[in-house]
Parts: C-alpha cells; sequence; structure tokens
C-alpha cells in the first residue's frame, strides 16, 4: 500500500512538471539562481485596471512581495514569507495570507492555480512574471545555497547587467516601481521609454538643458509617438523594491500622441561607466618620462578606483595621494588631491601627474587590461594589477 502511495505521489510530481516540458528547467539546483532576483507583471484583476505585482525571491529561501491595485486604491499591500521548491520545476510562495505556485521557465515565472496547474484565460500573458535584469548576478558555477538570516534587504546587483549596456552604447538608466517603468538614454542616438503595461516611447536623443542653480538637467523630446520630458536631479535614491542606490533622481513626463495629459514617473537613474575600471592599475608609460621603477622611491605609479565610493587613491612614486571622483561614460572628473608632505629625489613624475589630474575631467578607455588616461596633451598607459 505504502508503495502504492509513493509511486501515485511521484507520478503527480512528474505531471505537473513536464505540462509544459519544452519550457521546463530540469534541476531546481540550477534554477536557484535564475528565479533569485526581483520578477515584475501586471497581473489581472476582477474590479480593477490591474494588479502591478513586485516578487522579490532571495538567496535565503525568504521573499518580499508588493501588490498596487490600479485605478482602486493608491495602497501597496506589502507580504512576507518563505519560498520553496515544490517540484524541479514549480516553486511555493508561502505568505501570511496565500499560497501562490509558480511554473519556472527559461525567461519566465508564470503564476499557476492552487491545484499546480496552468491559469485557463484570454489575459494568459498577464500570468507571466519577468525578471529585473539588473538585480540578480548570473554565474556558470550553482553552488547549493545554505538557508541564513536575512539582515539588509539589498540584494546582489548585476554589475554584468550594466557593464553590456554600456558597452552596446547606453549612457544613462533609470527605473521606478508602482508601476514598473524603465528608461535607457544613448546620448548619441535615442532616448527609449517603456512601462509595464501601455506606455512605449521612443526619440531621438536631445542635448540637455542644465539649471544654473542646481545640479539638474532637463531633457525634452517629442516625436510621432509621443512626447518625453526627463528631469534628472543629482541626489541620493533608493530603489524601493530592491534597495539598489542610485546617484540620481529621475522624473519622466511622458505622453502618447492620442493623449492629451502627460503621465508622471518617478524613481533612480544613474550615468554608465565601463566597470572594467574598478581595479588597480600601475602605470608603464607617461607623455614626456622615461618611467623606471628604481628611480622611484615608491615604484612606478599605482592608480586605486573605487567606483562603489567614487574614491581615488595611489601615489605617484613618492606621496600616496587620494580624493573624489566622478565617473560618467569614458570621462573621469577628479576633485581635490589630497597627498602626504613628503620629500623625494626625483618629485618631476608626480608633480607632473598631479598637474594632469587635480581638479581635471579627463578621458579613459580599458583594452586588454591596459587603461589608457588622457589629459590634454598627457597621456598615461597603466596596466591592471593580477
Amino acid at each position: 500500500m505504502n508503495k502504492i502511495i509513493l509511486l501515485s505521489a511521484f507520478m503527480f510530481l512528474i505531471i505537473i512538471g513536464c505540462s509544459s516540458a519544452p519550457e521546463t528547467i530540469p534541476d531546481n539546483k540550477q534554477t536557484t539562481f535564475l528565479t533569485n532576483g526581483i520578477w515584475l507583471g501586471m497581473l489581472p484583476c476582477a474590479d480593477c485596471e490591474g494588479i502591478d505585482y513586485q516578487l522579490n525571491l532571495k538567496n535565503d529561501f525568504t521573499f518580499k512581495q508588493k501588490s498596487a491595485y490600479k485605478g482602486k486604491s493608491e495602497e501597496l499591500f506589502i507580504d512576507e514569507g518563505n519560498w520553496s521548491f515544490v517540484s524541479d520545476s514549480i516553486i511555493s510562495v508561502d505568505g501570511s495570507d496565500d499560497r501562490k505556485l509558480f511554473l519556472v521557465t527559461s525567461k519566465d515565472l508564470i503564476l499557476l492555480d492552487q491545484d499546480g496547474n496552468r491559469i485557463e484565460s484570454d489575459f494568459e500573458e498577464k500570468y507571466h512574471l519577468h525578471k529585473d535584469p539588473s538585480t540578480v548576478s548570473e554565474t556558470n558555477e550553482v553552488e547549493e545555497v545554505k538557508p541564513v538570516i536575512a539582515v539588509q534587504e539589498t540584494i546582489e546587483m548585476n554589475w554584468q547587467h550594466y557593464q553590456e549596456k554600456f558597452l552596446s552604447g547606453i549612457d544613462f538608466i533609470a527605473r521606478g516601481n508602482e508601476p514598473n517603468w524603465n528608461l535607457e538614454i544613448d546620448f548619441e542616438k535615442l532616448m527609449s521609454f517603456a512601462t509595464m503595461d501601455d506606455i512605449k516611447i521612443n526619440t531621438p536623443a536631445v542635448e540637455g538643458i542644465k539649471a544654473q542653480d542646481s545640479d539638474v538637467t532637463l531633457y525634452r523630446a517629442k516625436t510621432d509617438s509621443g512626447e518625453l520630458v526627463i528631469t534628472v536631479i543629482r541626489d541620493n535614491c533608493e530603489d524601493n523594491m530592491s534597495g539598489e542606490k542610485f546617484p540620481y533622481k529621475v522624473r519622466v513626463e511622458a505622453k502618447k500622441s492620442a493623449d492629451v495629459n502627460y503621465k508622471t514617473f518617478e524613481g533612480c537613474g544613474k550615468f554608465l561607466y565601463d566597470m572594467r575600471l574598478y581595479d588597480i592599475y600601475v602605470m608603464e608609460e607617461m607623455t614626456g618620462f622615461n618611467l623606471k621603477k628604481e628611480k622611484l622611491m615608491k615604484g612606478m605609479p599605482t592608480f586605486e578606483f573605487n567606483l562603489t565610493d567614487m574614491r581615488f587613491g595611489g601615489h605617484a612614486g613618492c606621496n600616496s595621494l587620494s580624493g573624489s571622483i566622478n565617473v560618467i561614460g569614458n570621462k573621469i572628473t577628479f576633485g581635490s588631491l589630497m597627498g602626504t608632505l613628503m620629500a623625494c629625489p626625483n618629485m618631476k613624475i608626480e608633480k607632473a601627474v598631479v598637474e594632469a589630474l587635480n581638479q581635471k575631467t579627463v578621458t579613459y578607455s580599458i583594452d586588454k587590461m591596459k587603461l589608457a588616461i588622457v589629459s590634454g596633451k598627457t597621456k598615461m598607459v597603466l596596466k591592471k594589477v593580477d
């Protein structure tokens, strides 16, 4: 009898896990890193415009979900709990008030009914959740996740996602929640704005108008598809879903050509840059100098760029140097450099380095582990420290 029961249960799991075989992932250890992150969707609603739904699945198998009923109430409903695999391709999200089942596919999470079956509806696509790609890092090897106590709301950001965007030509990105929206700007080509529901506007890139008395820039563009008014404000901003911190607050006023009024969206943004700059580099060449390690007290000049805190540190062969930096695209703006006051036999190189960087905006490029910095007529070539 026990064998019959076990066999029936086993067949039940097989039926659920294989009901959509082409879309499923066969191993829950492999799906762990695919499921973790923030999932976004607009679920169907019987008495409202739609449920703006956000699900944050965390590495410790806890979750946080937020729901907003569009057109019915401005109240935000928040629930937390645990999530787990109930089969190789289905996860259970157990909150304080309800339990949701999701099918894990190669691209989406699909909301199922309470029996683990696909929901038959004319709005079937609205049961799909799509991952915010910037909120989780992918790895080639997936280690078994050990339960730990959650100590903070933030999760690991996907730097690879930002790097790919930068290399594809995107200079600035922004996003917001409730409802979910995304903005991408390539200052040489295009501004692209989209929401999860019905707005998608692309315009040619335009030059920003800077305020005279504050760090605020306005971008205004109009095409046949609609209009965008984008305000970028230099002020600390935190994504209220993922906890990611941004250096800019962003307001987007969007209007489709058929609409009379603008819709306003608020969120956070950042300028992109080459993430490979975040490292330690040793100088190999500098315009006007024949660099030799033995002639410098501390050896070859060494630069370190900390892009988390936007700080620069290192030395130019003698005194230690440090200061603030701001990196936007392929430009680095150095603040006032501070240093120790040692006297060394050869100070010419240090003087030239300070003159080239102190309170200057320079251009940089990275190729094959080598960093090139150009300040006026001075060029420095540095090699990444292994």
